[in-house]
């Protein structure tokens, strides 16, 4: 199955195009804000990461897939801190049953 093009994960910024990009709730409900990297069973893999180390991580990441630093520190910085998880309080909710 494939998503929508303007799914991106609201922790890093990832695309989400399949449904296994995405992360679970710990019922195994999909979560469409973020990727299965950031948020997994129901909670996020790097609970306690700052919005500076994970800029900093993406960027390392980034520039290991082939993208230039200077390119991955503009995305990073430009894109992260926009994001859900950075903007709010890190809960996720559950959607309605």
């Amino acid at each position: 199955m494939v998503t929508s093009e303007k799914n991106i994960c609201q922790s890093c910024g990832m695309p989400m195009k399949n449904m296994t990009d995405f992360g679970t709730y710990k019922d195994g409900c999909i979560n469409t804000d973020y990727c299965h990297y950031c948020y997994d069973e129901g909670e996020f893999t790097d609970k306690e990461i700052s919005l500076e180390e994970k800029m900093a991580k993406n960027i390392r990441i980034a520039v290991k897939m082939g993208m230039s630093k200077v390119d991955a520190s503009n995305l990073a910085t430009n894109v992260i801190p926009s994001l859900w998880r950075w903007r709010k309080s890190n809960k996720v909710k559950h959607p309605e049953k």
